[in-house]
């Protein structure tokens, strides 16, 4: 296996037509479909956060195994890698040549995985665009502008998958910015998001508490 011409291939494989999505519609629900269409079973467990998820298939049972307590984006990333191994990587499995959860002992698979997710979640081309189209480049762009680019971007992704494009692209050196903590950035800039907003939290307390006496 050329790892290169492996990558491309799991980068193609990502394209989406056959299910036909679209960026800003794709969330956990939109894959939660995804999933049923294709016979996989979401298993959701409270595991070790070293653990995001795992792919089983045996006598064309098909599973995934998912932390339950990953936060939304890591969580729809997570569900898209394991659907590159039910694509991909079925036949090893069943011949015993991986064993399942354990992909980390082939890095080309596992890597693969990733480069798939990563297209499948978010196509290359399409932030492409949108970065021409709000004139970011390699001269402009900064931590803030990274920030403000999330807050417009259609797909659910994270700081840190944006950083690793951004890298990608050659548009940003994360080394030269290792201190900055986007989250809390973010927060700098526009504020807290609304649920961790004193005023909401105290709202939705105080809900739960009148619900619970009417109960």
């Amino acid at each position: 296996m050329i790892p290169s011409l492996y990558y491309r291939e799991m980068r193609s494989l990502a394209k989406r037509f056959a299910h036909s999505v679209e960026t800003q519609l794709l969330d956990i629900k939109f894959m939660q479909r995804i999933y049923k269409a294709e016979g996989i079973r979401i298993d959701r467990w409270d595991t070790s956060p070293r653990i995001r998820a795992a792919y089983f298939c045996e006598n064309n049972d098909y599973s995934v195994l998912i932390n339950k307590n990953l936060p939304r984006e890591p969580k729809l990333f997570s569900m898209c890698h394991e659907l590159k191994h039910h694509y991909a990587d079925q036949s090893s499995l069943k011949g015993g040549n991986i064993k399942c959860g354990d992909y980390n002992a082939n890095n080309v698979i596992e890597i693969g995985a990733e480069i798939f997710a990563a297209e499948f979640v978010y196509p290359e081309d399409e932030m492409k665009d949108l970065l021409d189209e709000l004139g970011m480049n390699r001269e402009n762009c900064t931590p803030q502008t990274i920030v403000e680019f999330k807050r417009v971007c259609p797909a659910k992704v994270s700081y840190s998958f944006l950083v690793k494009r951004f890298e990608w692209f050659g548009l940003y050196q994360q080394r030269k910015h290792k201190e900055i903590r986007f989250q809390k950035l973010e927060e700098q800039m526009y504020g807290l998001p609304i649920y961790e907003q004193p005023w909401f939290i105290a709202y939705r307390a105080k809900k739960k508490l009148v619900s619970g006496q009417n109960n």
